[in-house]
Order: C-alpha cells, then structure tokens, then sequence
C-alpha cells in the first residue's frame, strides 16, 4: 500500500456548512478523523473502487454492501432523529436539474468525474476550495 499524505482545509461559506464543522470539531465521541473517514468510506469507496477497475469483485461486493448497510442505517437514524413518519424512497432534488446520482460506466476513463461535476454534486461551489490549491 502506497501511503499518502492527505490533508484538507476548509472554512464554511454558509451556515449549514458552518454548522456541521463546528459538530464535527466538538464532538467528543468520535474522533474527527473516524466520522470523516465513515461518511467518506460509505459514500464514495465504491466508486473509488470501480474506478480502479483492478480489483477483487467479490471484496468490491462486500465493500459495497457494507456502504449501503451503514447509509441505511444512518437514513434510519436520521428519520428517527427528526420523527419523520418514514424514509422516503426517493430522494427530492433540491434545485431543479439537480444530479441526484453519480454517472459512472465499467470502463475507467468514462467513470471519471470531472471537477465541474463534482463541484454540483457538493451544492453549486457553497464551499470555499481554495486551501486545496497545494493539494490538487
């Protein structure tokens, strides 16, 4: 395994955003580096993994069904966090023509998302990158 050295900074634009760094620095819990690394894990370690194209399937299955496992059990959390009624089966876009999934093919060079995409997908540039210009 390669190591790498990944480093991010970030200062919220919007209060949302502001809002879950400061629940992300003040939990005491879980460690920042643990909540980061499940939301990430769980949300786009498949697609990494797809991306390598080099892999064993069945692990990538495994992978795969542990992500959905633990996004339904955080969707279930949340329903019950808020009293929703029940979990919708489908989710509500919310601005028009907004990208609700990722696009992605078998072959490597199509399942590359470009940074415009990337940069919807995240909330229409709500974020300020500009820390990321020496990582990049």
């Amino acid at each position: 395994m390669e190591r790498i050295d990944f480093r991010w900074r970030y200062q919220p634009r919007n209060e949302l955003d502001a809002q879950l760094m400061q629940y992300i620095q003040n939990n005491q819990m879980t460690s920042k580096t643990e909540m980061l690394l499940l939301a990430l894990r769980s949300f786009w370690l498949p697609y990494a993994l797809l991306e390598d194209c080099s892999g064993d399937k069945e692990k990538m299955r495994r992978i795969a069904r542990s992500a959905v496992q633990t996004l339904r059990k955080q969707a279930q959390d949340i329903v019950g966090l808020v009293g929703l009624e029940e979990a919708p089966q489908t989710i509500q876009s919310p601005k028009p023509n907004a990208v609700t999934s990722l696009p992605y093919s078998k072959t490597p060079q199509s399942n590359t998302l470009s940074l415009d995409t990337l940069r919807h997908l995240a909330g229409e540039n709500d974020y300020d990158d500009a820390g990321l210009v020496n990582f990049l």
